[in-house]
C-alpha cells in the first residue's frame, strides 16, 4: 500500500519539477555585494518538513559563530541545541567544509572550496562548478553544482517588507555514505534561496532532495524537503 509520505513526496516533487524552470521575481541590473559577516550575528529561522508541513527543529538559529584567520565559522543549531550544519567558510562565497544533507549524514570537506556563491549577485548570472567532498574516512566523493540568480521580490520579515533576490541551485552531492548500504547511489539537491541583502542571509530557503536506492538504476526516492523562513534577524 502506498504510504501518506510517499503519496505527499511524489505530489510534491511533480509540483516542484513544474516550477523549476518558472522564473521567479523581477529582473533587475542591481549588483549585490557579499555580506560583510560579523562575529555574533545571528537570524532565527521557523523550519518546517515540505511534506508534512509539521514543525523540524524551529527556531532554528543561524549564527556567524567566529570570524579569523582559518574563516568563518557559521552554525545552525535547533531548539535541541543540536547542529543542522556547522560550515567554515573561506569567504561568503566559499564554503571549505560542512553539512550538505542530514541524510546519512552527507557531510565533510570540499576540495576546491564549494562556490555555494558567487557575489556579486546580479540577475542572470550563472555559476557552475565540479568538485570533491571528502569525509572523516578520507573516502572522496565527486560533486557537481550548477547555480543561477534570477528576479527580486518582497518578502516580509518581522512584519516588515524586506527587499530579495532569487537564487537557484541543483547539487549533485556524490554517493550516499557506505553506512547505508553498498548498493545506495547518489543524492541530489535542489534549492531555491531568496537572500535579503540588507540582512546577510536568506529570508527563505526551499532545500528538497533525492536520492538513488539502486546505483545501477535510474530513477530516484524522494529525500528530506525542508522549508526555511527567516522570522527575525538578531538573537
Amino acid at each position: 500500500m502506498t504510504s501518506r509520505r510517499t503519496f505527499l513526496a511524489a505530489a510534491g516533487a511533480a509540483v516542484i519539477s513544474g516550477c523549476a524552470t518558472r522564473p521567479l521575481g523581477t529582473p533587475e541590473s542591481t549588483q549585490v555585494a557579499a555580506p560583510d559577516w560579523r562575529a555574533g550575528e545571528a537570524w532565527i529561522y521557523r523550519r518546517t518538513d515540505g511534506y508534512t508541513r509539521l514543525d523540524a527543529g524551529s527556531p532554528v538559529t543561524r549564527r556567524v559563530a567566529e570570524v579569523g584567520p582559518t574563516g568563518i565559522r557559521i552554525t545552525e543549531t535547533t531548539a535541541f541545541d543540536t547542529y543542522v550544519n556547522n560550515a567554515l567558510w573561506v569567504n561568503p562565497n566559499n564554503m571549505l567544509s560542512g553539512t550538505l544533507s542530514e541524510y546519512g549524514p552527507i557531510i565533510g570537506r570540499f576540495d576546491p572550496p564549494l562556490r555555494f556563491h558567487d557575489f556579486p549577485l546580479v540577475s542572470g548570472k550563472r555559476w557552475n562548478q565540479q568538485l570533491y567532498r571528502i569525509d572523516s574516512a578520507g573516502f572522496r566523493y565527486f560533486m557537481t553544482i550548477e547555480a543561477w540568480v534570477e528576479g527580486w521580490d518582497t518578502m516580509e520579515v518581522a512584519g516588515r517588507p524586506v527587499r530579495v533576490i532569487a537564487v537557484r541551485r541543483e547539487m549533485l552531492l556524490g554517493q550516499l555514505p557506505p553506512s547505508l548500504g553498498s548498493s545506495v547511489g547518489n543524492a541530489y539537491r535542489s534549492d531555491t534561496e531568496w537572500y535579503a541583502p540588507e540582512l546577510g542571509s536568506f529570508v527563505r530557503l526551499n532545500q528538497m532532495e533525492r536520492w538513488q536506492p539502486n546505483r545501477g538504476q535510474l530513477g530516484t526516492a524522494p529525500g528530506n524537503w525542508f522549508v526555511w523562513q527567516m522570522e527575525r534577524a538578531g538573537a
